[in-house]
């Protein structure tokens, strides 16, 4: 019988060979972007980033403080996160509280850090706004539509007009537009509107609205620009900052003026449609509304004087024809 033995060998490799012939070089690659190219589309040596957040500083958006106001009611307009919430659902209250809230700023109106270029200054909403009491109503403003979204009436039921010694219920002493109504005191809507003789004054035609005149050129961080300020201290004396009124008004003279010769017509408007409200019970000497029952031409009136004189904060300015016309016949409707 004769026996098979395979071994297996190993072997070492063995040395190596000469090198070979470099390749032909490759077509240069394609420079790549500076990482930090597209931060300097804003973020560049003019200070203009600088210069808008000064003046956002000392607006009422940054220092109000209304942010704190974060139910699911509020945070729409008193929040930033709200804010940005609404705009892509189109309700009028947020899904839940908003937790950590921050006050409106940069991001609440542009479009920040989303493209990382010129688009980052668009406004995130800019649409016609139909409004939330009466959505058959819409506004128009331009760019103006973003203030829009929030300076309106809101939760609330108007008196009827068509029946004027109907009862009406007012529940609450904070009874009226609820704060925000520019908007409609601008363009002449949602006042309670006993009688005739209607009209809306030029400032509803300015461009852009509320921009046109709030963010005109800045005097410093006082007033106009992202301050939204209308007016600044001087020499411890409010002053009107004309800049966005000179375009009509043609000087600064011509703008004080104006607000003087106003003035003298609104103000005993007011404290005779003050006067009247508080003889028919509805208004306290402080301006509050007094819980009861009334003819919608009285609840009528409260709501014209409230939305005027305590809410719109303009004095009438923002569209002084309707306010005239209101005023004069809110007090005939209470007198005859």
């Amino acid at each position: 019988m004769a026996l098979l033995i395979v071994a297996g060998a190993c072997s070492k490799e063995g040395p190596a060979g000469k090198d070979g012939t470099n390749g032909t070089n490759g077509e240069p690659g394609i420079d790549g972007t500076d990482g930090t190219a597209t931060c300097a589309v804003c973020h560049d040596n003019s200070e203009l980033v600088e210069t808008k957040l000064l003046q956002w500083g000392v607006s009422t958006h940054a220092v109000g403080g209304t942010y704190e106001r974060n139910g699911t009611s509020c945070a729409p307009c008193h929040t930033s996160q709200g804010f940005k919430e609404v705009v892509l659902t189109g309700l009028q209250e947020t899904a839940a509280d908003i937790m950590d809230p921050a006050n409106i700023n940069c991001y609440t109106c542009h479009l920040v850090h989303d493209t990382y270029a010129v688009d980052d200054w668009a406004l995130r909403a800019s649409d016609p706004v139909a409004l939330w009491i009466d959505p058959t109503i819409s506004i128009d403003l331009g760019t103006g539509n973003l203030c829009v979204n929030c300076h309106q009436p809101r939760n609330v039921t108007m008196p009827d007009v068509t029946n004027p010694d109907g009862d009406f219920e007012v529940t609450s002493s904070r009874f009226g537009p609820h704060h925000g109504p520019q908007s409609t005191v601008l363009t002449g809507n949602l006042f309670y509107e006993v009688g005739t003789g209607y009209s809306n004054s030029m400032h509803k035609d300015v461009e852009n609205g509320c921009v046109g005149c709030h963010m005109a050129d800045a005097y410093g961080s006082q007033a106009g620009g992202h301050t939204f300020s209308m007016t600044y201290e001087y020499h411890g004396a409010n002053a009107v900052w004309a800049a966005g009124c000179i375009s009509c008004h043609e000087t600064d003279d011509a703008t004080h003026e104006a607000i003087e010769e106003w003035e003298a017509e609104y103000l005993p408007l007011v404290a005779a449609l003050d006067t009247l409200l508080q003889n028919a019970g509805i208004l306290t000497a402080s301006g509050s509304a007094v819980p009861g029952t009334y003819t919608n031409d009285v609840a009528g009136a409260c709501w014209n004087y409230r939305t005027i004189a305590l809410e719109d904060r303009s004095m009438g300015i923002h569209n002084p024809k309707m306010v005239k016309k209101i005023l004069q016949n809110s007090i005939a409707a209470l007198t005859e």
